[in-house]
């Protein structure tokens, strides 16, 4: 029986065939509100509750099939489908439908509950076809017809009868199950709760709506969307107000992230892999609109004779290109900041001379301009210009009174140049006119790439990463997890494919608008690479490099060669000093001829032969050789070798010898010709982009035949691939002495190290307990920490357990380690001078103990150009990658909650998510697109970061503000059972009782009379904190003098300790001579005690008690081993010392190193080479190795014969065996 309001609420519907669908989730439109209102909106569909009685099998109305029929096309004759077709009944009777689903059939229905029954079945079928948000009913019609934002649900068949029926019978017949997911719970809730629009929660609706924001967006504990649903589920129980539903928390997301712009590109590479990249010009955007991050952007390269950050390294100071640095200055505390100053320009300064801006450089925190001075002859409204010499000067910015179009205002007839000046400066600087009055300034970006396992567990998921840190940031900031920002991830393309999306922000005419928020206005900025730091076979990639273990395996320089050839006795001397440098130029033109190579069917295997020798192999290029050589084996069989397809000339007998080769030859021309124009139209999108007279079109291009970055300005991936610390200092120099040394050592000894090792002295090293057991069981898996730890101390406990080669060994490596380690250089010859010869030292003790060692290890080799790397990018740890690597872990949590269906977008949306969060929680601002204005989070939000450690500490941003010199810390209150006891005030001669102040005349007068409070701590002027116990250089009557700290005492009843406080000091004296053996300072007791206020304590640092000397033994201590915090029945085995008076300074700490170096006499510190002559050592080592290696060499090629003929004899036996 036919519904009698089913008509007249079909009618009311768009014809089907007028509607375009689009396909999209279910899900969304199941929470969206124009739905439920465009139902209510329609007078003859009530909108009621979903009907929960089972699903009845229910036909069509005959009169909507009608009219379908009548709206359909002529020639289709298909009957509809029958919806009885495909049900069958069990065993147990009961009736299944297709998806077998049980089926109640009802012998008779009153028509009223079957009214109401029909209704629902209308409702419901609505909610299940998997419409979006914005509808009337099926859509929301635009001008053209299309219905925005419907599910495409009778996909290729909308022009067909039999689609619109299929969709009819759907649309009132099937009541299906939530595919999708099923509406939640909290969804039907919707009235529940009311939502605040609270301004001081902007852009959130409420705290809550923030909270949960901020829960989704925490780096390292990411929440599944279920965890999340779980956590709204258990707020809404416990009555939280203002819960929002999930699907409203992601769409805030989705659309703040969208306004933040911060949506993840496709990209298609070359070799036709897929994947996502957030640009980071996007990124740095967020930079200049962040509070936080803009006070410490520094735009302009900063001369300083101390070096501590790469701004102020050659590099960027001398060698960068004057058009890739800042191009403008204004004073923008001044009214007249609309005044913009550009270089290559002409300005007119203060005291009325002419000059033309070549650079902007900071010095001491002032802006400087680079000039040339000039000769000004003025005219009738002109000027003439002579430049006086090529010669500059440096002169302070705020002194340029009138800019060059100030200039063209007042002289009309022009401003002319002399003919014999080098340059013409008579026109605007073209970015001026790019610029339309907004300021322009430009970025140095430091790109990171590795191949990174998406998995937490050991089992490998390959992913090939892109992160990148803003260069004009302190490396203070740089060193924090807050400043690494996460590019792209990919499990398919390499990292070379994904440079080529990451250098389209690198082009010359590539500029970015970003809102400053300190200027309030918009600006201009572009970015352009710096250097490129990363492991070596990542760099080696980066380089087109043929990788660590090709014949000429160094990136940098061209040395190397065979094995025989390395242990000659020039090449070998060469391994220990940079070699001829490689050149981007050359690199690309090798390049070439390999794909030309290629091209020719590269004969007798000319292309890796041509890799092998010049150590050139680029991962781009290699795809298409590939793809060459398999379509000249296709051409040249037709063209060559088969007969009857073969060139014609070849068929003359006449043709013969020289002739035939000559013929030959022109068909391999030929050949080449073809290949070669078809490689070059390849990718064909990318070919089709350039013009016809583009000069492009017929060369191989960068990006699509080869590695972007040899053609990507401001960066040389050959210079700028400067060797890092973890991986080729730890993880290289320091593993490989350490396997020496497990070699030789026995198991009592390594007993007997862990327990030295473990009663280390570890205050002032800035690490943890060592774990030195697990250290010698797992021997062979230590990771980065490890020896990082190791390096600083073995050298005290591993002196009578390996040989004086392997100890040499140590000792050169604790010394070069802890000169590497430096934050700062304060004068740069000197330090590198002195760094030359530790490396030096370093690779000898290499030699003595394993002449092979640098031939097979190129990481010992890479030291070599360490000196150089630091003069341009300053002290090591700015390119050290550790943090790049603790980046990883954040990496994983998003890859383990991908489906890994499309990770690589899954991974860059959620950090793109995490970025804005990040952004608005800092204060940032962003355009609003409601208001078309930029906007900033409410109050309650944007200060939330700077005011909540808690969010500081998980979002990796440190701030060390809080921590000032000179602060005293109160020891804190015993308890006295459950309740707490009062604080203890002594006199001074109680505190000071059996110890005697050498300076006590020098104190105030009332120290007696009052009482004093003990302190637990004192904040050097280094921001050290040292208790007691703890060792200090201190000034006292401008001398710098060494001690150990016994007491920090601070006046009893003042509001703050720091006020008046004093630190007893018991003073050691530093002898005029090193300790001969581990050539360390020493340190004796002089039995006297110095009073210092807190500003005198300079610097902490670690000292070692001289075990040696004193024969301090291991005894087993009346403390119990504990486990699980349970004590056990064993006794710990602990060091005895001695004695308390005689100790080593340690020189192998890495903390404070260079104040160290710096306080302490120059003789102590000096280094000197171990070996005078060491060209005469290198060939003695060398003729040495051309013995042994030949030795070597035929015995592995024996080896490999005898393991092929026992492979051979195995595949043989059994074909003989199924002989007999």
């Amino acid at each position: 029986m036919q519904h009698p309001e089913s008509s007249e609420y079909l009618e009311e519907l768009p014809k089907i065939q007028d509607i375009i669908f689009k396909k999209n989730s279910k899900s969304s439109h199941l929470k969206s509100r124009q739905h439920v209102k465009a139902l209510g909106s329609l007078p003859n569909v009530p909108v009621s509750i979903l009907h929960t009685a089972p699903s009845f099998a229910s036909l069509p109305s005959s009169h909507f099939l009608d009219k379908l029929l009548e709206s359909s096309d002529e020639e289709e004759t298909d009957n509809p489908p029958d919806p009885l077709d495909d049900i069958v009944m069990d065993d147990d009777g009961v009736f299944l439908d297709r998806e077998g689903e049980p089926l109640v059939f009802s012998a008779g229905e009153s028509h009223s509950a079957k009214l109401a029954r029909q209704d629902a079945v209308v409702y419901q079928s609505l909610y299940n076809l998997d419409f979006l948000e914005t509808h009337s009913l099926l859509g929301e019609f635009d001008d053209s017809g299309t219905a925005e934002r419907l599910d495409d649900f009778i996909e290729d068949s909308s022009d067909s009868i039999v689609g619109q029926i299929s969709a009819a019978i759907e649309a009132l017949a099937t009541i299906s199950d939530n595919d999708s997911g099923e509406i939640d719970e909290d969804e039907k809730m919707h009235d529940s709760f009311e939502t605040t629009n609270s301004s001081d929660w902007f852009p959130h609706p409420s705290k809550t709506s923030f909270m949960l924001d901020m829960l989704d967006n925490l780096p390292r504990l990411r929440l599944s969307d279920d965890h999340l649903k779980a956590i709204i589920w258990v707020m809404r129980e416990c009555g939280t107000p203002n819960v929002p539903f999930f699907s409203e928390l992601r769409r805030t997301q989705k659309r703040l992230a969208s306004e933040l712009n911060l949506c993840p590109e496709h990209h298609v590479s070359s070799l036709g892999n897929h994947f996502f990249m957030t640009h980071p010009s996007k990124l740095f955007a967020m930079d200049w609109a962040n509070p936080l991050v803009w006070k410490h952007l520094h735009v302009y390269p900063e001369i300083s004779t101390i070096v501590s950050e790469t701004y102020q390294a050659s590099k960027w100071t001398e060698e960068v290109s004057l058009d890739e640095l800042s191009p403008m200055w204004a004073d923008w505390s001044s009214p007249n900041q609309h005044r913009h100053f550009y270089v290559n320009e002409l300005a007119l300064t203060s005291n009325s001379n002419y000059v033309v801006v070549l650079r902007w450089v900071t010095v001491d925190g002032i802006v400087y301009a680079d000039v040339l001075h000039t000769q000004a002859e003025e005219r009738t409204n002109s000027i003439h210009i002579d430049i006086i010499s090529d010669q500059q000067s440096r002169i302070p910015a705020h002194l340029l009174i009138r800019n060059l179009p100030d200039l063209q205002a007042i002289y009309l007839d022009g401003i002319i140049f002399s003919n014999h000046s080098p340059v013409q400066y008579t026109s605007v600087n073209p970015l001026r006119v790019k610029a339309k009055g907004s300021p322009m300034f430009r970025l140095r970006v430091i790109p990171w790439s590795d191949d990174v396992s998406g998995n937490v567990s050991k089992q490998y998921n390959a992913h090939t990463n892109i992160y990148v840190t803003n260069a004009n940031l302190p490396h203070q900031k740089l060193s924090q997890e807050y400043f690494i920002r996460y590019c792209s991830t990919s499990s398919v393309a390499s990292s070379s494919e994904q440079f080529v999306a990451l250098c389209q922000d690198f082009h010359e005419d590539h500029w970015t608008e970003a809102y400053d928020c300190e200027l309030k206005q918009d600006i201009l900025f572009q970015i352009i690479p710096h250097f490129l730091p990363a492991d070596n076979p990542q760099q080696s990639e980066t380089a087109s490099h043929i990788g660590v273990n090709g014949n000429r395996n160094c990136r940098r320089d061209k040395i190397g060669g065979s094995e025989a050839e390395k242990e000659s006795n020039e090449v070998y001397e060469s391994l220990y000093h940079p070699g001829t440098p490689r050149t981007v130029t050359e690199t690309v033109q090798i390049i070439q001829s390999q794909v030309r190579l290629a091209c020719r069917g590269n004969p007798q295997d000319a292309v890796a032969h041509s890799c092998t020798l010049t150590g050139v192999k680029d991962k781009i290029s290699q795809f298409w050789i590939e793809q060459i050589l398999a379509k000249f084996k296709i051409h040249s069989e037709r063209r060559l070798k088969n007969p009857q397809t073969h060139d014609p000339k070849l068929n003359d007998k006449n043709v013969k010898n020289e002739v035939r080769k000559a013929v030959v030859m022109q068909i391999m021309d030929e050949i080449e010709a073809e290949l070669w124009g078809w490689v070059v139209t390849q990718p064909k999108a990318s070919y089709d982009k350039l013009v016809e007279s583009d000069p492009a079109r017929s060369c191989l291009r960068p990006g699509d035949h080869f590695n972007p970055l040899l053609r990507t300005r401001g960066v040389d991936p050959h210079k700028d691939t400067p060797g890092e610390m973890l991986h080729t200092w730890l993880l290289g120099n320091d593993k490989y002495i350490w396997y020496f040394t497990n070699t030789a050592r026995g198991p009592e000894n390594e007993a007997n190290f862990a327990v030295r090792l473990q009663c280390s002295f570890l205050d002032g090293l800035t690490i943890a307990p060592p774990r030195a057991e697990y250290i010698i069981k797992y021997k062979n898996s230590l990771i980065g920490k490890h020896f990082k730890t190791i390096q600083q101390l073995a050298i005290f406990h591993i002196r009578t357990m390996c040989s004086p080669e392997i100890f040499e060994l140590w000792k050169a490596t604790g010394e070069l380690g802890a000169f590497l380690w430096v934050p700062e250089i304060r004068d740069m010859d000197a330090y590198l001078h002195d760094l030359q010869i530790l490396i030096d030292n370093l690779l000898d003790c290499w030699a003595a103990t394993d002449p092979r060692r640098i031939i097979t290890k190129i990481k010992i080799h890479v030291l070599v150009h360490l000196p150089d790397d630091i003069r341009r990018f300053g002290p090591s740890v700015i390119f050290a990658t550790e943090i790049f690597e603790c980046f990883n872990a954040v990496f994983r949590m998003c890859s383990i909650l991908s489906n890994h269906l499309a990770p690589s977008r899954d991974i860059a949306l959620t950090l793109a998510d995490k970025e804005r969060f990040k952004h608005m929680v800092s204060g940032g601002w962003w355009k609003d697109l409601a208001s078309d204005s930029f906007v900033q989070a409410g109050p309650s939000i944007h200060d939330y970061l700077k005011r909540d450690s808690q969010l500081q500490r998980r979002l990796g941003w440190a701030d060390d503000t809080s921590v000032k010199a000179g602060l005293v810390k109160l020891s804190p209150i015993p308890h006295m059972g459950t309740t707490r006891g009062k604080r203890q005030a002594y006199p001074w001669a109680v505190c000071t009782q059996g110890i005697i102040i050498h300076n006590e005349l020098d104190l105030a007068n009332n120290i007696q009379t009052s009482d004093w409070n003990e302190c637990s701590l004192v904040t050097s002027c280094s921001k050290d904190l040292c208790r007691v116990g703890t060792w200090v250089f201190f000034s006292h009557e401008m001398d710098r003098l060494i001690g150990r700290i016994i007491r920090i005492l601070s006046r009893s009843g003042i509001e703050k300790p720091s006020e008046d406080s004093y630190i007893l000091i018991q003073h050691f004296q530093v002898l005029n001579e090193n300790d001969p053996v581990i050539n360390m300072p020493i340190l004796i007791d002089v039995k006297s005690v110095f009073s210092v206020r807190p500003k005198d304590i300079l610097f902490n640092f670690n000292t070692q008690h001289d075990c040696i000397n004193g024969k301090c033994k291991i005894i087993q201590s009346t403390s119990y081993v504990l486990q699980e915090r349970i004590e056990t029945e064993k006794f710990k085995k602990v060091v005895e010392h001695s004695d308390d008076t005689r100790f080593f300074l340690n020189m192998h700490g890495l903390h404070n190193a260079h104040l160290i170096r710096e306080a302490l006499p120059r003789h102590l510190v000096a280094p000197t080479h171990l070996i005078d002559d060491r060209v005469a050592f290198h060939k003695q080592l060398a003729a040495g190795l051309q013995i042994t290696g030949v030795e070597k060499r035929a015995l592995k090629k024996a080896k490999a014969a005898a393991t092929r003929a026992k492979n051979k004899q195995a595949k043989e036996a059994p074909s003989n065996i199924q002989k007999n």
